[in-house]
């Protein structure tokens, strides 16, 4: 009986072996067939969908640096009332100001033959004897000139006179890219800004001050002439402007349908939206860089080195619009980002909407507690 016992017993343990190591290789051949079947898998449909997510996460983050650009050129250099409200308030700027009375003092000074005038009533005053007093002299009238131009283009009157003329030549401009009227244009195929009022106003204050010699003193035609365009440009520019305009509408309506087709198209739209925030943030930042740079090449461009701060204050001014609203978009990425990944599975979240839970909780049932006290 107990040898028999120990037969049975002896044969259902070897059955268990057996069945154990069955067990076992079926087990290794599942675990090989899952194996592949996620090989096979990822390089499948599953794949090929993720890729396309990612194709038009990085398509719409493209078309988010580039939406601002368009916008901002165009309300910038296109509407009048933006521009004037931008480039007016430049020449109060004391840097700006002083720039630019240097450059019209300079002008002044060339164009007037300044030193040759000084040595000349020098010599009628006194023949042969202070010539050498005409270089020293000279710069002099120069630096008082450049102060008087700076009195000049800080006044009030000046401003309000800067404002009209650059309120008429833009959208005199503007309507001749745009071909809704015609402008007057030079010998030489150029579309002009007359501005010679400005030498003239610092001309009559220099000789009130007691410079009699510069009152018959002609200023040539061209001395405040500036060049809005070239008119062999207007057709390029035209055809730039149609593409502008364009691009003004279709770009931000891109951005939004290829970040939409990757939210449709993905298997966790929480994770696609959380990722789509972190490109835009980075797209963002990118963005801001270029700004940068583009910055530096331009200030590295200027060839006078007393005009650098001028510059750089009128690019910050012309671009601040843009860097706003990269800001603004860097500011819903991170903000867009933080939320969507405090709302995954993610430990750390659980944990953070737990406390964040309990946080509410208590504040919100303390007055009810305080009262029932």
């Amino acid at each position: 009986m107990i040898d028999n016992q120990t037969v049975s017993r002896n044969y259902s343990v070897e059955e268990l072996v057996a069945e154990v190591e069955r067990l076992r290789n079926e087990n290794a051949i599942l675990q090989a067939e899952l194996a592949q079947q996620k090989q096979t898998t990822g390089r499948g449909p599953l794949f090929k969908r993720r890729l396309l997510v990612w194709i038009f996460i990085l398509l719409a983050c493209a078309s988010a640096i580039l939406a601002p650009i368009a916008f901002w050129a165009r309300s910038t250099f296109l509407d009048t009332n933006n521009f004037v409200n931008i480039v007016a308030p430049l020449t109060a700027d004391e840097t700006v100001a002083r720039a630019l009375s240097n450059e019209v003092a300079s002008r002044f000074f060339v164009q007037l033959e300044i030193q040759k005038r000084v040595k000349e009533a020098l010599q009628e005053a006194l023949p042969d004897k202070l010539d050498f007093l005409a270089r020293p002299i000279g710069n002099s009238l120069q630096a008082f000139t450049q102060n008087i131009t700076y009195e000049v283009i800080t006044s009030p009157e000046f401003q309000a006179a800067w404002n009209h003329i650059l309120r008429l030549a833009h959208s005199a401009a503007v309507a001749i890219i745009r071909g809704d009227r015609l402008l007057p244009i030079s010998g030489s195929g150029e579309v002009v800004l007359e501005a010679a009022d400005l030498m003239l106003n610092v001309r009559g204050r220099l000789v009130a001050a007691g410079l009699r010699f510069l009152e018959k003193a002609p200023i040539p035609p061209d001395v405040g002439k500036v060049v809005l365009l070239a008119s062999s440009q207007l057709r390029l520019i035209r055809e730039r402007l149609q593409v502008l305009e364009t691009l003004n509408w279709l770009l931000p309506f891109l951005a939004i349908a290829f970040f939409a087709a990757a939210v449709l198209i993905s298997e966790d739209r929480r994770e696609s939206l959380m990722w789509m925030s972190i490109a835009l943030a980075v797209a963002m930042m990118l963005s801001l860089m270029l700004l940068n740079l583009v910055e530096g090449e331009l200030l590295r461009e200027v060839r006078n080195p007393a005009n650098v701060g001028a510059v750089s204050v009128i690019f910050e001014k012309l671009t601040a619009n843009l860097v706003r609203m990269n800001v603004g978009l860097l500011i819903l990425g991170i903000v867009g980002a933080g939320a969507f990944a405090l709302a995954g599975p993610y430990a750390w979240a659980t944990r953070a909407r737990h406390k964040a839970g309990d946080f509410l909780a208590d504040h919100l049932t303390r007055p009810t507690r305080r009262l029932n006290q």
